[in-house]
């Protein structure tokens, strides 16, 4: 489902518990609902959107939701990301924010707190504000809100601390604005009456596995199988949350390219995973492990075929293995340190992260990754290629030709002949329009594809591949995205909507 389509099905659906339309960007009347929701069970607010549901757009966009986002951020008490998008539609442009269910609840908004009830906004009742503060004295005996006794002020990386505080300002995800480190660490549940919780030992400190041996990370490298006694690298990572990042990212950067022999095809694939998806993996890895056992462990293996990354700890009961690959709220398993992640910018939509993922994957024309719960431990597979490259052409190549698959109704199929033969000239030899409209049809399914893809699934030389698609994008069938390095072919916008209409 497109991001439209999602969105169209929303304002069909009309305003719900989790669903609130505002028809321009009035802070106080928004900055109600957003505590609302997050004393609730989350859910979004549409801007620009009338009661009815009618698209009314915002006008000067960009000033607005970034002064929205600052107003949100200084007047909602506790802090709480501010997860804000520009959406166009219909050439207008709206507001979406997308707010998860809060962690520190209450959450007060101009010195009231606000609950959903039903499609309406409203002050809590005492009941339920009762409730709410009961959930977070729960919620605060939580393992990385307990104290760790015997750690000191000079155990931390003040610079660190120091450079977290500004990144935050600098990102606008910050409500506080002083600049005393010990102050901004109590402003964030990391400090209680002059102690250090569990969270600021995992993200500051200098000589973090001292304190929690536990925060350790170990990569393995095999030359071959598990069962081989070769092992190109066996090491344990040591460091703060911050410090392990880093050297991990440093290692999925000089990985380099890996091979996996294909034996039904006898032949040597080269391939290499994508470095976004593997970031993705990483910091969620960091973020959300139970850090609260001795036992626990984060592992990083790399096969020949697979990288694997195992994590101790269980995803939420709220969230199921197959909602990973789709959008779905987020449920920190440490929401502290999730939050200084987030203010450092490393994360952005909170619950996209393994749906960024996948498509980092399909984009590099890998088989999807595969996430299982097991004996205490969440694991995410990175695959390799699916048998080899030649298969993963030949199976696009098939998706092309044959219109009779699930991927295409015999409309579209009709849709994309009636363009090609609307656009190009009839001086255009039939053998050429065939190839344009199998070209079509693959974009249609993919969404989007590189030159050397299509030209590999085709079997055609680079300069007819461009000529190709020069010659529909002229013709207004097709558009290009992104820079010439990384460029990418899509089907026109308009035609694209007609396509999915039918």
């Amino acid at each position: 489902m497109t991001r439209n389509k999602e969105i169209k099905d929303i304002l069909k659906e009309g305003e719900t518990n989790a669903i609130e339309f505002k028809i321009n960007a009035n802070k106080k009347s928004i900055g109600n609902s957003v505590s609302a929701l997050l004393n609730s069970e989350g859910g979004r607010v549409l801007i620009g959107i009338s009661d009815k549901g009618e698209i009314k757009g915002i006008d000067n966009v960009e000033q607005v939701s970034e002064d929205l986002r600052k107003h949100l951020i200084e007047e909602i008490v506790p802090d709480t990301p501010i997860d804000l998008s520009i959406e166009h539609i219909n050439d207008k442009a709206i507001i979406i924010l997308k707010v998860s269910e809060g962690s520190k609840q209450p959450y007060i908004y101009d010195g009231n707190i606000y609950y959903r009830r039903g499609s309406n906004t409203v002050k809590a009742t005492s009941k339920e504000i009762s409730r709410l503060i009961h959930q977070r004295e729960v919620d605060e005996q939580h393992w990385e809100r307990q104290v760790f006794l015997g750690f000191a002020w000079d155990d931390l990386d003040h610079k660190l601390i120091k450079n977290t505080l500004i990144e935050s300002k600098e990102n606008y995800r910050s409500s506080y604005q002083g600049n005393d480190l010990q102050e901004f660490l109590n402003h964030y549940g990391l400090m209680t009456n002059g102690a250090y919780t569990n969270a600021c030992v995992i993200l500051f400190s200098k000589n973090t596995s001292k304190f929690l041996p536990q925060s350790r990370v170990r990569i393995t490298e095999y030359a071959n199988s598990k069962t081989d006694n070769s092992l190109i690298r066996d090491e344990a990572l040591e460091g703060n949350l911050f410090v392990l990042r880093d050297k991990l990212e440093s290692y999925i950067y000089n990985l380099g390219t890996k091979s996996h022999f294909d034996d039904k095809n006898w032949k040597r694939i080269d391939f290499r995973y994508p470095v976004k998806a593997l970031q993705e993996g990483i910091i969620n890895a960091l973020m959300h492990r139970d850090y609260s056992s001795y036992n626990s462990q984060l592992t990083i293996s790399i096969y020949p075929d697979k990288l694997v990354i195992a994590n101790s700890g269980k995803l939420p009961e709220e969230i199921a293995i197959r909602d990973l690959k789709k959008n779905h709220r987020s449920f920190p398993v440490n929401p502290d340190i999730a939050h200084i992640v987030f203010l450092r910018g490393l994360i952005d939509k909170l619950g996209r992260g393994t749906v960024k993922i996948n498509e980092e994957c399909k984009i590099a024309g890998l088989k999807s990754p595969t996430w299982k719960q097991s004996k205490g431990e969440v694991i995410l597979t990175f695959n390799g290629p699916l048998a080899s490259v030649a298969k993963r052409h030949s199976d696009l190549k098939n998706k092309s030709i044959d219109a009779t698959n699930d991927a295409i109704s015999d409309a579209v199929n009709t849709a994309i002949s009636d363009a090609i033969n609307d656009a190009i000239s009839d001086a255009t030899n039939d053998a050429v329009k065939s190839r344009l409209k199998q070209e079509l049809v693959l974009l249609y399914i993919e969404e989007s594809l590189s030159l050397r893809s299509l030209q590999d699934t085709f079997d055609v030389g680079r300069a007819t591949m461009q000529r190709d698609m020069t010659l529909m994008n002229e013709n207004k069938l097709i558009d290009f995205t992104g820079s010439n390095k990384t460029r990418k072919y899509i089907i026109n916008k308009d035609l694209m909507e007609k396509l999915k209409s039918l």
